[in-house]
């Protein structure tokens, strides 16, 4: 870890000393070599992660950021240059993820090489966005009612837009939802809902946030 990211990282964990355990939360960055995946790649991800580090659980609190791809008409994706995967995992975990670095990932069939990784700490923005949420297969109205009844549980604040519905396949599973736009968030509020996320299948790149630009 270069000085620059290691001081970084300290600075976060001062912060993270101040927030309640189920908050420390942070994201480990690693570099991708591959090309191709096939469309619906987060459960043979999370699959292949979970071989490399066995304590990486959809139940752990533990996230995979949706990769950067382009989708083509041939059943598979097309990964963008500088492809990153992210983890998002507790910072107590951050060793435990680093040790994917260095590793072939079998994704159904499709290798992704993984460089070195680094962590990067959450940081606060009043606009948050997420590429899909989902709170079972709720049609919009309901979607809406769904993101308003856990903001109020966390609880947090803000005003919501929600965007394009969104399908995906996990195994067997399919997955519905909406892409989620949070706005008017406070510093505190936008840390928590990046550490907490919306909905379910966090692993499976679902209702992860990241900051986004800012809505007027």
């Amino acid at each position: 870890m270069n000085a620059v990211l290691s001081g970084g990282f300290r600075g976060a964990q001062g912060v993270a000393a101040a927030l309640r355990p189920d908050l420390r939360v942070i994201d480990v960055v690693f570099p991708l070599a591959g090309s191709t995946l096939p469309a619906n790649h987060a459960q043979p991800l999370l699959e292949a992660i979970r071989a490399r580090l066995p304590a990486f659980s959809p139940d752990g609190g533990f996230g995979i950021h949706p990769l950067r791809a382009n989708t083509t008409e041939y059943g598979v994706v097309l990964l963008a240059r500088r492809a990153k995967l992210v983890l998002r995992v507790p910072e107590t975990q951050v060793a435990d993820a680093l040790r994917l670095q260095g590793q072939a990932l079998d994704v159904a069939g499709s290798l992704l090489g993984v460089g070195e990784g680094w962590p990067r700490p959450l940081r606060p923005s009043a606009t948050l966005s997420a590429v899909a949420v989902t709170f079972g297969d709720a049609e919009e109205e309901a979607f809406e009612r769904a993101v308003g009844v856990a903001l109020a549980q966390l609880p947090v604040d803000c005003h919501f837009i929600s965007g394009r519905r969104r399908l995906a396949r996990a195994g067997r599973r399919t997955i519905a939802g909406y892409s989620l736009t949070l706005h008017g968030l406070r510093p505190e509020d936008s840390i928590t809902v990046q550490a907490l996320g919306l909905g379910t299948d966090r692993a499976l790149g679902w209702g992860l946030f990241v900051p986004a630009k800012a809505i007027s």
